[in-house]
């Protein structure tokens, strides 16, 4: 019944089987599914010119790259908002966040898109697996991530960066609370340290948390849809317009630092 529905949250917490799913869902209730994904949309912005400038590092993607996404998800999701207005469409998005990947999307902000992000018309949904189910799903991953299905399984984040993205949130929830830590304590996954990061990034906004908890035989990849989706994706126009606004706001070194405080708002 929403207009504009967003799965956030970690890797390897089944954020793209349930963007699947609902739009399965969607689909079967007479609806024209839109999709947006992290590793769908910054295609457009790696091409060779702009990677020759802000490289990969370490399969991570660079701070200009995933600021300059930024700058362009809010205006983007507007511009759709207003274009498909009719009741039958709807967009479905993936919002990966830690590290500033299309974490705009959370941050309040005085423009046109703030409205519509806060509106009834979108919801934001956070799963966070058990631990027994977060094992589950990252055995899944490394398993696809051996032997992908289809290109977009070549993608996905591989173990180390899920690893990573997990203490980077626990480290959030450490300075939110006045914790010093361990690095052992850090690399141990909590679904409640979990539940308490996201809601607070997501406090602007109509969130609600899943619990996943189990899990069930499926066919084929994630990533498959059973019927036409069309991608939410940056025109060749719109790449280049925005890579001018990240010039002016970040020049030169800036960029490097483009996502750093990413959380502060």
């Amino acid at each position: 019944s929403r207009k504009i529905i967003a799965v956030a949250g970690l890797p390897s917490s089944g954020k793209s089987l349930m963007l699947q799913q609902l739009s399965i869902l969607a689909h079967q209730e007479g609806r024209r599914v839109h999709s947006m994904q992290w590793d769908s949309a910054r295609r457009a912005f790696e091409t060779p010119e702009w990677l020759a400038r802000y490289p990969e590092r370490d399969n991570v993607t660079h701070p200009a790259i995933r600021k300059v996404v930024g700058l362009w998800v809010r205006k983007a999701i507007e511009d759709w908002y207003k274009v498909h207005a009719d009741d039958r469409d709807i967009l479905i998005a993936e919002l990966p966040v830690v590290g500033g990947r299309f974490a705009e999307l959370l941050q309040p902000q005085d423009d046109t898109a703030e409205p519509t992000l806060r509106s009834e018309d979108v919801i934001f949904f956070v799963p966070v697996p058990t631990r027994d189910m977060r094992k589950t799903i990252t055995g899944h991953r490394a398993t696809t991530f051996a032997n992908p299905r289809n290109e977009q399984e070549t993608k996905d984040a591989p173990i180390h960066i899920v690893e990573a993205d997990w203490i980077a949130a626990r480290q959030l929830y450490n300075l939110w609370q006045g914790i010093e830590s361990t690095r052992e304590d850090e690399v141990i996954y909590d679904p409640d340290i979990y539940t308490s990061v996201f809601r607070r990034l997501l406090r602007f906004r109509n969130v609600e948390i899943l619990d996943v908890n189990q899990s069930f035989e499926t066919k084929g990849s994630a990533y498959e849809r059973p019927f036409p989706v069309t991608e939410l994706t940056a025109a060749a126009r719109e790449v280049a317009a925005t890579f001018d606004i990240l010039a002016k706001r970040y020049p030169g070194k800036l960029a490097e630092t483009a996502t750093d405080g990413w959380w502060e708002y």
